[in-house]
């Protein structure tokens, strides 16, 4: 099943591993982290996000907006912000499947609470949903 994980560039490692725990299950990846540049160690927090905010010739824009609707399903990682919010209506308009996974301390906003159709309690919650859900043709 081909699966767009939406979240913040700020969680990138819980991204990357809830990624290969999908991959481990047989599930395909529409893959926005690769399009994460190498960041330096030297960079401060402002250039940090001024690098992987960038994207000059809209090749993420493009990317992300159609893994949205492809998807089979589409996970909603929070906390998150604007953008990934934006994923999850794309999806929802796209009638794609979309299972949200909030961060213990978030509590996600009338919008986005709806536009999400199943929310997870855990990662494991999670995976058992993502198992439920049939590709779509």
């Amino acid at each position: 099943m081909k699966i767009y994980i939406a979240s913040s560039a700020r969680n990138l490692h819980g991204v990357q591993l809830l990624r290969d725990a999908l991959i481990e299950r047989g599930h395909n990846i529409l893959d926005w982290t690769a399009f994460a540049p190498p960041l330096p160690e030297h960079l401060s927090p402002e250039e940090r996000r001024r690098a992987l905010d960038s994207d000059e010739r809209g090749e993420i824009f493009d990317f992300c907006s159609q893994a949205c609707r492809q998807a089979d399903a589409l996970i909603y990682l929070g906390p998150a912000g604007q953008d990934a919010a934006c994923e999850v209506g794309i999806a929802h308009t796209a009638e794609v499947p979309t299972i949200g996974l909030a961060a213990p301390t978030e509590k996600p906003g009338l919008i986005l609470s709806r536009a999400v159709n199943y929310w997870a309690k855990d990662v494991y919650d999670c995976l058992k949903m993502v198992d439920r859900i049939k590709p779509r043709k």
